[in-house]
């Protein structure tokens, strides 16, 4: 008799359980958790206790992962509201240099743009420092934000010390016009997969932002 046959029976008898009750507490099987044999029925315990820990495990994983998004949540709207203190471009780039790294503890943040400023006179900003057309073209294809470790196109003068894991951020209108870039000393903090939501937010909030000041 193999064991496809046993398992075919008992579901076909199920009366076998209730009339050999005193054969089944006599079976005596491996822990599971190690440490000698346990009844069959103390497994079946077990096997219950085991899946309700699991799902409270799980809870408690969902519990936090809210907590979480509404502490981000919370963030994004004080850097928003804050961002609107700005009473001209440079104080508006000076906030976006303070607050995300305060905010969202960062080691350093980088804004670029490449869509001319009305006022020619905000071109001197470092903002508007020279980006390569190889640069340009990989953001601009990106879909949504990049997380994990430093790509190729980020130049050397992005960051003041080098990054172990990056967000690239496309800031976009009708048409891209500029990246923000998040570094973290933490090569775990951007990783591939993750979710990018709240970057895609904090890009929007910034495109809008800067909106006004550009051509």
């Amino acid at each position: 008799m193999q064991q496809d046959d046993v398992k075919a029976y008992l579901k076909a008898n199920p009366e076998f359980f209730e009339a050999n009750a005193a054969f089944l507490a006599d079976i005596h099987l491996p822990s599971p958790h190690g440490g000698g044999t346990i009844s069959l029925a103390e497994r079946q315990q077990l096997a219950q206790r085991d899946k309700i820990n699991a799902l409270e495990e799980r809870f408690a994983e969902l519990v936090l992962n809210a907590q979480e998004n509404e502490a981000t949540s919370n963030k994004i709207y004080a850097f928003n509201v804050e961002l609107h203190k700005g009473k001209n471009f440079d104080e508006i780039e000076q906030l976006i240099s303070a607050l995300l790294p305060e905010h969202f503890n960062l080691t350093d943040t980088c804004l670029r743009l490449w869509a001319k400023p009305r006022d020619p006179a905000t071109s001197a900003n470092l903002v508007f420092s020279l980006v390569s057309d190889d640069t340009k073209a990989w953001i601009e294809q990106l879909k949504q934000p990049y997380c994990g470790k430093p790509p190729a196109i980020v130049a050397d003068d992005w960051f003041i010390d080098p990054a172990a894991s990056v967000a690239i951020v496309p800031l976009q209108l009708t048409h891209t016009i500029g990246v923000l870039a998040l570094a973290s000393d933490d090569e775990n903090r951007f990783f591939d997969q993750m979710g990018t939501e709240f970057l895609s937010k904090i890009g929007e909030i910034l495109s809008a932002a800067l909106s006004r000041y550009l051509a």
